[in-house]
Order: structure tokens, then sequence, then C-alpha cells
């Protein structure tokens, strides 16, 4: 299964809440008439008053193969509907995409489709020098057990760039790390603890480049989700 991301900044004159507004209430019921769409899932950046974060939010989304990663946007229902309405509270030339594979690292507890967390998406940039393919060993078979032992996790997901991603261009991110916590308090105390200080981030250190995370706090809205 392939997994989709659209990192997606509110249009000019539209502030982040209005462009989350818009995308929960207006754009969530397009999405859901779009055939092929295994999972879809918006992540809603949290931002304390004054705060002004890259993105707004991530559009994630779940088709069967690359092939229909391709036709579920020249569906009659995405080009009449979803693609239409984007304009409407996104900067589109501001949108960044990914194209992933998942790697489950910890599972846990299934997840409900109104289940309140919070996520942490950090989004990476492998060292210089290094192959994708030698980040992505690394990533998954090193430094996840480590991250693993993180106190409170409650899932960790790495979404590994697809090999297609490197064919055009050096894509700005090679993949992205998805952690769940129940709440903000858990994941700054996991954040906090001795694994993450001593360990974790010591380790990313030797694959990451420097400079090569960019962190965003959100709330997921699932809006097509099987349990």
């Amino acid at each position: 299964m392939v997994h989709l991301m659209f990192l997606m900044r509110h249009k000019p004159g539209l502030s982040r809440q209005g462009c989350q507004r818009h995308w929960r209430e207006i754009h969530a019921p397009l999405a859901q008439r779009i055939p092929g769409i295994r999972r879809y899932v918006q992540s809603h950046v949290l931002a304390a008053p004054g705060e002004e974060p890259p993105y707004d939010g991530a559009a994630e989304i779940w088709v069967d193969d690359e092939k229909a990663a391709t036709t579920v946007f020249q569906s009659k229902e995405y080009l009449e509907g979803a693609y239409l309405d984007e304009p409407n509270f996104v900067d589109i030339k501001a949108a960044l995409r990914l194209r992933t594979e998942d790697h489950l690292i910890l599972a846990g507890a299934p997840i409900g489709k109104n289940e309140r967390l919070v996520k942490r998406l950090s989004f990476v940039k492998r060292k210089p020098g290094m192959s994708p393919q030698e980040f992505f060993r690394y990533w998954q078979d090193v430094h996840g057990p480590i991250a693993c032992k993180l106190p409170g996790l409650r899932r960790y997901l790495q979404c590994h760039n697809l090999m297609s991603s490197y064919e055009q261009q050096e894509p700005r991110f090679d993949g992205v790390a998805q952690v769940w916590f129940s709440d903000a308090a858990a994941l700054e105390r996991a954040f906090s603890s001795q694994v993450y200080l001593e360990e974790a981030r010591p380790d990313g250190q030797k694959f990451i480049a420097p400079d090569g995370v960019m962190g965003l706090l959100v709330e997921e809205n699932r809006v097509i989700w099987s349990e």
C-alpha cells in the first residue's frame, strides 16, 4: 500500500484556523467521495498562540499501489470535487508532496476512529553521502528499536519514500517518523526523557543531516478509517 502525504499551508488572506475549519467541514466530505482511497487522515497542526508553524497540516491518503496513486487523482469525483475546492483554503504553490510506504515499528493498541491522541510528525533528511537504502535500513533496524523505548509511546510508524521518488530529482525529505501519545504532556515527557536525550537523539545524528528534521505536533481527523 502507498501512503501519500501532502503538507499544506493556508492560502493568503485566510487564517490557519479558517483553513483547518474549511478542510475539516467542507473538504473532507468531498474527499470521501473519491474512489480508491483506502484510508484518509487529516493531521491538523497544533500551535501555541502567536506561533506560526511552517505548515497547517498534512493530508494523508492510503491507496493500493503506485498506479492507484495516479488514477485516484484522475477520477471524476476528484477533478469535479476536491480538486476544485483546494484553492479555496490551500496555498497550492506552497504544498509539499511525498509518496511513501509504511514500516510499522510499534503497533500498540488499535486506535479508534474518534480517539483523541496527539501525534508528532518528524520529516527527516539523510546525512550527505548516505544512500537512501542505507538510510532506510539504519532508520528501521537500528534507530527504530531505540525509539520504541520512549516512555508512553503508543504507536510508531516510519514512512519511507518510494524509490521512484528519486528518479526525477532529490526530494526535500526522505521520509516521515510518526509517533502517537495520549496527550501533549505525555509527548513532552518522552522527549525530555533519558532515553531520548541519551540514546535516541544522539543516534539520530548518525544518519540524519544537521538541521535535517522538521517537526510538527498534530491532532488527527480520521475521515476514512478502518479500525
